[in-house]
């Protein structure tokens, strides 16, 4: 059994810890713009290339589609994007950004910038490429046990 200590020490509830409050700190920044937090990957997919069905769009982004599918259909009722049937599928749809969509992509790169930029400062340059060099090995370390 783990101690306390191990608990609030250890890599995972750290993970956890700052990937919390990055999503709360995101959050708090964006709502002003209309936009939830996790909704600025599925605008940044579409900024790339408009016209992705959910399932392309969950792929790049690494989510479940239903998860994609959940956050599509609050961003349509939020006026970000529109949903239209595949014209050569009709059993796939695809999302496109509406006008109000696409001239967010300013304001949410300023947010994700200035957010990026808080949370690293008092890292050195030396130390923001190793913690994101560190980040990837583990992600490709996680990735390599699930097959």
């Amino acid at each position: 059994m783990l101690n306390v200590r191990q608990r609030t020490d250890g890599l995972v509830f750290r993970i956890n810890l700052v990937s919390r409050r990055l999503r709360g700190e995101a959050q708090r920044r964006l709502l002003p713009h209309g936009v939830h937090s996790g909704q600025e990957s599925i605008l940044g997919c579409l900024w790339e290339r408009d016209g992705l069905t959910p399932g392309e769009i969950a792929a790049r982004i690494s989510v479940e589609a239903p998860t994609v599918t959940r956050a599509v259909r609050r961003m349509t009722d939020a006026g970000l994007v529109r949903v239209d049937g595949d014209r050569d599928d009709g059993r796939r749809v695809r999302v496109w950004l509406t006008a109000r969509g696409a001239t967010l992509r300013h304001a949410v790169d300023e947010v994700t910038r200035n957010l990026e930029a808080d949370a690293l400062a008092t890292l050195s340059g030396e130390e923001r490429t190793q913690l994101l060099d560190l980040l990837g090995r583990i992600e490709t370390a996680l990735l390599s046990r699930r097959s």
